[in-house]
């Protein structure tokens, strides 16, 4: 699949306090590998969680972000990965 396939993952999270101290030693390494480049847009983010959405150029490199992101480990981690259809493609 090309990039103007379109796929999308949201990511919707929610944190305990075990969990924010664990995502501030991972959001450095995150910001540094360059993975923010995926970033299309965020919805709710405050210290109780929040939403965000990626965008990808294959399936592999949306299985990539759901795996290898900062919020991972909290206590409610949910993930959809979805074309510009709007059709659910995994998970």
């Amino acid at each position: 699949m090309t990039k103007s396939a379109g796929i999308f993952v949201k990511i919707n999270y929610k944190m305990d306090m075990e969990s924010r101290n664990r995502i501030k030693e991972k959001k450095m390494n995150y910001k540094n590998n360059n993975s923010s480049k995926y970033l299309l847009c965020g919805g709710t983010y405050n210290k109780n969680g929040g939403t965000f959405i990626f965008q990808a150029d294959s399936l592999e490199e949306a299985q990539l972000i759901v795996s290898d992101n900062p919020f991972v480990d909290t206590s409610s981690y949910s993930f959809e990965i979805l074309s510009k259809n709007n059709i659910k493609l995994c998970c």
